[in-house]
């Protein structure tokens, strides 16, 4: 296996790797347990995202490349199939209404 990706911790790692498997990269991600073990010294070299197939490297580090300049991109405009924010809102509302309405059911059905 082939080291394609240093990140700078491991939240960042499974993206990359997550970006490179959704390409159709086989990677994965090592060290990511040697981090917590260090305690508070600085994470280094503990969230590496590698090659299972080093003949992927240069398709690999082509991603990588788009996906670090990302601040660069452009903002994309929504497309039709994007969640409207506002609804988004009011499904959490319900959620949160609907499971209050259960806890206050099964609330008085065992005190009863």
């Amino acid at each position: 296996m082939k080291t394609i990706y240093e990140a700078g911790d491991v939240l960042e790692a499974h993206i990359v790797c997550g970006m490179l498997n959704a390409e159709g990269i086989e990677a994965e991600v090592a060290g990511q347990y040697q981090q917590g073990a260090v305690g508070g010294l600085a994470p280094r070299d503990f969230a590496r995202v590698q090659l299972l197939d080093e003949r992927d490297e240069p398709r690999a580090r082509e991603l990588i490349r788009t996906y670090e300049g990302r601040e660069d991109a452009s903002p994309r405009e929504p497309g039709p199939g994007d969640a409207d924010p506002a609804e988004s809102g009011r499904l959490g509302l319900w959620l949160l209404i609907g499971a209050a309405v259960v806890f206050l059911v099964s609330w008085w059905t065992l005190s009863h």
